[in-house]
């Protein structure tokens, strides 16, 4: 792949081997940009990675992550390659590999060296053991917290990451998230400085309680959504699908009525997600999950007397990837739809920071669902399809249609 690269270095009073560095990096086949990133230095950093041939951003709170976020969001291409500001201790021809490893279907590339006087505790006792748990499709990595990697920032929402040390490791779940291939190249043998006991303490609390908070989150757990109308979609589940998009989870909203200002307001709500896509209902056929084995929460309108559709492709998808009575939620239909035997949710989601862009997009539909004004609930409720009755259950798709789905 040739497409071009915009490399990004956090800096912090690298006055002594900026110039070097930029202008090793302005060297690289594919680099069309170099951004400095100037994270509150009090020497020259900033002038002389400028005069060098650098674009300078300037990043004033300090820490990895705000810089790194800085820097990826004034990059002009989609591919991104974050580097150290010490690259006098690496051999940068090696770096072309990284550049090389990007064939389709891959979302990024990390760069693992080997420093043979650093043992790697941090990536042996903490960073590897949770990834094999928590997202054991990564555990092929043997440095899964290289700060040196070239991404797809297109795949992610740059705004929404962490702020701290751990944010290479979110670059790579969220590239994971997406359903984007991550993988790794050699790019040879460097020597750090010895660094102290208490530098890799203060390291292990924040990976562990960033991975701790990954793990609730379930950023692998995609949801697909399937409804007659985006009304309906912004009334009763918007706020779980925007806070599942913020996380980088993979969100997909099927509506029958697509080509309606409602939708479009729907998809503006959701498109600083790249993760997040709203579709017709009449792709749903062609649905896959972005991970295998699938882990999928389905949703759709109660179904509704005389009216096909959602619920039928719900069913399909449900069956095809995964267990219906565990995996398929039904939300409520609008007020004046006449539904069968009535909606009795059984099962509330905390909408969490998904309430915001809720009360948002009412507010942009008021004249059409007449909402606005209500005070909206920090939950949003469902009803499991295994609590709907038989006599109900037998009037949808019959269980032995829905095993076709998966050759559809």
């Amino acid at each position: 792949m040739s497409d071009p690269v915009s490399v990004i270095v956090p800096a912090r009073d690298e006055a002594a081997t900026i110039r070097k560095v930029v202008e090793t990096l302005l060297g690289m086949d594919s680099v069309t940009e170099v951004i400095v990133v100037d994270n509150g230095s009090s020497d020259d950093t900033g002038r002389i990675a400028l005069a060098a041939g650098a674009r300078v951003v300037a990043e004033s709170t300090p820490g990895m992550g705000h810089a790194a976020k800085a820097g990826f969001a004034a990059a002009s291409h989609n591919w991104v390659m974050k580097v150290d500001a010490d690259l006098d201790k690496f051999d940068t021809r090696l770096f072309a590999r990284m550049s090389e490893a990007r064939t389709s279907g891959v979302g990024l590339v990390k760069g693992a060296w080997n420093d043979p006087k650093d043992n790697m505790p941090m990536t042996r006792l903490l960073v590897m053991p949770a990834i094999r748990q928590m997202f054991p499709y990564l555990g092929k990595l043997r440095a899964p917290n290289s700060g040196i990697y070239l991404f797809d920032q297109s795949l992610i929402a740059i705004e929404e990451m962490t702020g701290d040390y751990a944010v290479d490791l979110d670059v790579m779940l969220r590239v994971h998230a997406s359903g984007a291939e991550v993988v790794e190249v050699d790019i040879g043998r460097i020597v750090h400085d010895s660094r102290d006991i208490q530098h890799y303490n203060n390291m292990a609390e924040i990976i562990m309680g960033f991975f701790l908070e990954q793990h609730e989150k379930q950023i692998l757990k995609e949801t697909v959504v399937l409804a007659q109308t985006a009304e309906q979609v912004i009334c009763n589940s918007l706020g779980v699908l925007a806070a599942r998009s913020k996380y980088g989870a993979v969100v997909t909203v099927f509506l029958a009525q697509y080509d309606t200002d409602s939708a479009r307001v729907l998809s503006n709500a959701l498109s600083p997600f790249p993760t997040a896509s709203v579709q017709s209902l009449d792709k749903a056929g062609g649905f896959k999950p972005r991970h295998v084995p699938a882990d999928l929460r389905v949703i759709a309108s109660y179904p509704v007397v005389n009216e096909e559709g959602p619920i039928n492709e719900a069913l399909r998808i449900a069956q095809a990837f995964g267990r219906p009575e565990h995996d398929l939620f039904l939300m409520p239909n609008r007020p004046e739809r006449v539904v069968v035997d009535g909606f009795k949710a059984d099962m509330a989601i905390e909408t969490g920071s998904g309430s915001r862009i809720k009360a948002q997009m009412l507010e942009k539909i008021a004249a059409e669902i007449g909402a606005a004004s209500k005070e909206q609930s920090p939950r949003e409720l469902f009803q499991s399809y295994q609590s709907l009755p038989d006599a109900l259950k037998s009037q949808l798709l019959p269980a032995s249609n829905c095993a076709d789905a998966g050759n559809m």
